[in-house]
């Protein structure tokens, strides 16, 4: 078995952000909304600013006040704001958020990582200039980097979030890829994942799926990442030499997802001035 690896990927993507960036005399400026009662995600968002000054974008963090007013507020402000090019919001979010609506507000011109169902209609229709949840196409990317071509291949998505395994999945059809959706209820999993060529491990629990259940030479792309008690990092998924490549956790997909994010920025910011 072979890790696959993110960081050199990442490097390259972020290369060649900065290239174009460095060229515009207004910088793209990236806006995340943090819900201050939440500080898992302070260190998440401490990451973000560190790749978005990496590359030359202007970035802002706004910590909310925990009340969907605040939210509905701040995000048709920055909407309106025409020096504000992408936005994020953190989750979780708080207890009685207005969560789908929330999200909804972002306009779909701004909306960094497809939250907007607006913005994921034009993924699943497969519009050539969409601009996709980083982190599904974080896995597109690796899967393009090292030459796995998905045509015609059987390909399990383990996981139907909106933010991972639906789009990818789509994403992956779109690449004329023969896609399986499973999940946590499927019955038989195990035999599904004896039948697939590629499996993406996208449920969000550590060390569910059992690499020993793949058949022999499968491909698992693990997009899960968990602290443990131990202090282990770990993803979705539990190694087997069976596999031919298994994505590196961490290190793998979610290095990866970062540059994506960038690269978003970067894409929202040429439709926004039509370059």
């Amino acid at each position: 078995m072979e890790y696959l690896l993110g960081k050199q990927i990442a490097i390259e993507k972020k290369a060649k952000v900065l290239e174009e960036v460095k060229e515009f005399t207004v910088k793209p400026k990236y806006v995340v909304l943090v819900n201050k009662d939440d500080p898992s995600s302070l260190g998440y968002v401490r990451m973000q600013e560190k790749n978005a000054l990496s590359v030359g974008i202007e970035f802002e963090q706004i910590l909310m006040e925990p009340t969907n007013e605040c939210y509905f507020d701040t995000i048709n402000r920055l909407n309106n704001d025409d020096s504000v090019t992408a936005i994020m919001v953190t989750r979780p979010l708080f207890k009685g958020a207005q969560e789908d609506k929330i999200l909804s507000l972002i306009s779909p011109v701004k909306d960094v990582d497809a939250m907007n169902p607006v913005s994921l209609s034009e993924v699943f229709v497969g519009k050539k200039d969409a601009v996709a949840p980083a982190t599904a196409q974080a896995i597109s990317d690796m899967l393009d980097y090292y030459h796995i071509d998905v045509k015609g291949k059987d390909v399990l998505v383990i996981g139907r979030s909106l933010t991972v395994g639906k789009p990818v999945g789509v994403m992956l059809l779109n690449k004329n890829a023969t896609i399986t959706f499973a999940h946590t209820k499927t019955v038989d999993l195990d035999k599904k994942m004896a039948l697939a060529d590629i499996i993406v491990a996208a449920v969000g629990k550590p060390l569910i799926i059992d690499g020993s259940k793949a058949k022999d030479g499968a491909i698992i792309i693990d997009a899960g990442i968990h602290y443990l008690d131990d202090g282990r990092i770990v993803g979705d998924v539990k190694e087997s030499n069976k596999l031919l490549y298994l994505s590196k956790v961490p290190g793998g997909v979610g290095s990866v997802t970062s540059s994506c994010l960038m690269e978003n920025i970067l894409k929202l910011y040429k439709k926004q001035r039509g370059l």
